[in-house]
């Protein structure tokens, strides 16, 4: 068994699949860019003469959901720069002027409105692309791409201007230089466009990609070749000042907080064409939107993602490293404790960028602040990314938490990991394999503290397959990441016993498409197997699935999966508040249904519902979500879940209800309010946050947002809050 993962890695390098097709797009589908002096006035109307002699894309063709199928209207797409704008055109012609845009708010979900998008890759590596997308209303949006992420949360200042037609909608855009990270002279970057005609269900992309594939895969681009150097970056500095006044009534400790004037600022540095310094004083999140909480049927704590922005960006550098369900570094570790309310963060620095042409590189440092319960903590982290052939690389990471004695570093109080990885992924995309060593250090840990991971999925045009093996030992720590299932609960003593364990996980996937049916758009069969083994080689979980999805040409889909379940409890535990489960073997099984109808509707609504065992009792369990869409200045949606655990006597009953109605009111482009409730029985809670927000200028912003919290049980107040904050974009 030691030598299965080195083998699995080293077969993945056997050139036993193509790696042509990204190489042939790359030389099918090139983009002639010519540099202009002529000053171009972003109003929609595309008027100045540089548009007329620019080259035109226009070669667009079906990427979902039915690939190489005929384009029902033309896109045009055209793209030139002068020395401090990337300019970008878009010509959509199109005659149904009932275009489905969801909101006005900026960063809409892009699979949901009609939009139309630009992809560069300055650096030509592809690891990273920076997108922007402009929907018929004017509506902006941007991410980072990266490898195996789309990132939304990264936002940056650029303009744009639409126009509106009988027979097209036009987009002007006007992208500054000094946000993207490029060197002067490369001439040759990597380029796609994509059209979302939503209200007909179909997405194009102007190169060909095979539609098992992401039609933002960085391994298809097109080529996007300058007619000379670039101009040279210039060092640019963003300076963003905030001030906020704070308001809040602790009812649990029956104490007010007084009120608070708050003052901070982020600045964005840029060192060079590919380097980036981002510093922050006193930061404030204040505004940011509150988790959506979930039931929780396991024994295990649940994952929240990363909401604030300053560690949103460019985060793949740190975060992919180890299990996307237990990163080695997370960065939520940072500035919020394990009930995630806030720590005081008194500022932190990060550098990011690309070194030379095949390195990527990241360093970070936060610090926060000493309060009543904690010391300060210093958290840390670098990492370094080399690029190998096409798509492959290997990468490494140190993270270091550092707990503060008064000014100094305590000698004891650390937690260290250091992580070693390298990824090979085939030039067509459909092969990647993977192999980690993970350690972490701390303070009279010497045994049992590696992670070892491995894995090799393939993905051809109707199958996917996967095989992932890891171990992890009995004392691997990451005070800076999330490893889940190392802590295991002991209801009766109220106490946690950490144990390692071995863990397989394998999928196997086949997709029947019918491209020509007018209903069915396909049909997917799935088959996943999980399993775990403690050090004394037990098996202590096993979960087997076999399920079918239908997915219909309307973008609604049904799906039917039948779950089987072992699981050794090797410590009492309770789902109720009666007697705990007993340590023994439990074998179940239970059946998921789930439907979800038309995404273009103003009206949608989806159904899942569980039935079955569940340990040695029975589980309903059931989700109704509706949304309805006032097209584009109100959207309402709502998800109510009922779970319903019934055991013997006297191991009890469960009864759990989620309700989280979600309300936003997009009054313009530039005034929003959104109110989020959750009801939530398991966590004894009623949340309310409401948030109005006004874009006063471009990526600046006031916010009002009001917190309230409630018990559910004995219905009475927990903690208020409200908070105005103002910031400013230099």
């Amino acid at each position: 068994m030691k030598c299965c993962p080195l083998f699995i890695f080293i077969t993945a390098f056997l050139p036993s699949f193509s790696q042509n097709e990204p190489a042939q797009t790359q030389q099918s589908f090139i983009y002639n860019g010519i540099t202009t002096t002529e000053k171009i006035t972003i109003d929609g109307l595309l008027n100045e003469g540089i548009w007329e002699k620019v080259e035109k894309a226009c070669t667009f063709q079906e990427h979902w959901p039915q690939n190489g199928r005929e384009v029902i209207f033309k896109t045009e797409a055209m793209v030139t720069h002068d020395d401090q704008f990337l300019y970008v055109g878009f010509v959509c012609h199109d005659i149904d002027q009932h275009y489905i845009v969801q909101t006005l708010k900026r960063d809409y979900e892009f699979d949901g409105s009609d939009a139309m998008s630009i992809m560069v890759d300055p650096a030509g590596q592809q690891n990273t692309a920076y997108f922007f997308s402009i929907t018929p209303k004017g509506v902006q949006a941007d991410a980072i791409l990266n490898r195996f992420d789309f990132d939304a949360n990264w936002d940056t200042k650029w303009y744009s201007s639409v126009k509106t037609y009988d027979d097209k909608w036009v987009a002007e855009l006007a992208i500054p230089l000094h946000i993207m990270r490029y060197d002067p002279n490369q001439m040759t970057w990597g380029l796609n466009f994509i059209r979302g005609d939503v209200k007909n269900y179909r997405f194009y992309t102007w190169t060909k990609i095979p539609q098992q594939y992401d039609g933002i895969d960085l391994g298809y681009f097109g080529k996007l070749a300058w007619d000379g150097r670039l101009p040279n970056k210039k060092g640019k500095v963003t300076l963003i000042p905030y001030t906020n006044l704070s308001d809040a009534k602790d009812f649990e400790e029956n104490e007010n907080t007084a009120r608070k004037i708050g003052f901070g600022a982020d600045t964005k540095i840029t060192l060079s064409s590919s380097l980036n310094l981002d510093l922050t004083l006193n930061p404030d999140f204040s505004q940011v939107e509150v988790d959506q909480q979930v039931t929780n049927l396991t024994r295990f704590d649940v994952y929240f993602p990363e909401r604030r922005n300053f560690f949103l960006e460019n985060a793949d550098l740190f975060s992919q490293f180890g299990d996307p369900e237990s990163p080695i570094f997370f960065s939520r570790r940072i500035g919020l404790d394990d009930e995630g309310r806030s720590v005081p963060i008194l500022g932190g620095a990060r550098l990011t960028g690309n070194v030379g042409d095949s390195w990527r590189l990241g360093m970070l440092s936060m610090q926060t602040k000493e309060t009543a319960g904690q010391a300060g903590q210093n958290y840390s982290a670098f990492t370094l990314h080399k690029k190998l052939f096409k798509r492959s690389l290997v990468k490494g990471l140190l993270t270091n938490r550092q707990g503060m004695a008064g000014k100094e570093f305590s000698n004891i109080d650390y937690g260290r990991n250091a992580s070693l990885e390298a990824i090979y992924q085939n030039g067509e995309g459909s092969v990647l394999s993977w192999i980690g060593l993970h350690r972490s250090f701390k303070n009279n840990i010497e045994a049992k503290r590696s992670m070892y991971s491995t894995g090799f999925f393939i993905r051809k045009k109707n199958i996917a397959g996967l095989l992932s093996l890891s171990t992890v030992g009995t004392n691997y720590t990451s005070d800076m990441g999330f490893v889940n299932q190392l802590d295991l609960y002991d209801a009766l003593r109220d106490t946690v016993i950490r144990q390692g364990f071995h863990s397989a996980s394998n999928m196997l996937s086949y997709t029947l498409r019918t491209p020509n049916h007018k209903i069915v758009s396909s049909h997917e069969f799935r088959i996943n197997n999980n399993l775990k083994i403690n050090p004394d080689d037990l098996l202590t979980e096993w979960n087997l699935k076999a399920g079918y999805n239908l997915y219909f040409a309307s973008s609604s889909l049904s799906g039917i999966t039948l779950v089987h379940n072992f699981t050794r409890l090797l410590f009492p535990f309770s789902f109720t508040e009666d007697t705990p489960l007993v340590p023994g073997k439990y074998t179940y099984t239970n059946l998921k249904l789930e439907y979800s109808s038309d995404l273009r509707k103003k009206f949608v609504v989806k159904f899942e519902g569980t039935v079955g065992g569940f340990y040695n009792g029975d589980i309903q369990s059931t989700l109704f979500g509706v949304k309805y869409r006032a097209q584009p200045w109100c959207n309402f949606e709502m998800n109510a879940e009922y779970s319903d655990l019934k055991f013997p006597e006297p191991f009890g009953r469960a009864r759990f209800l989620l309700i989280n109605p979600r309300i936003e009111f997009n009054f313009s482009k530039n005034l929003f309010w959104t109110t989020f409730l959750q009801y939530n029985t398991q966590a004894d809670n009623f949340n309310v946050n409401s948030r109005l927000q006004w874009r006063y200028r471009p990526m600046s912003d006031i916010y009002l947002v009001y917190t309230d919290n409630h018990a559910v049980e004995f219905w009475g107040p927990k903690n208020r809050s409200m908070v105005l904050k103002i910031n400013y974009w230099f």
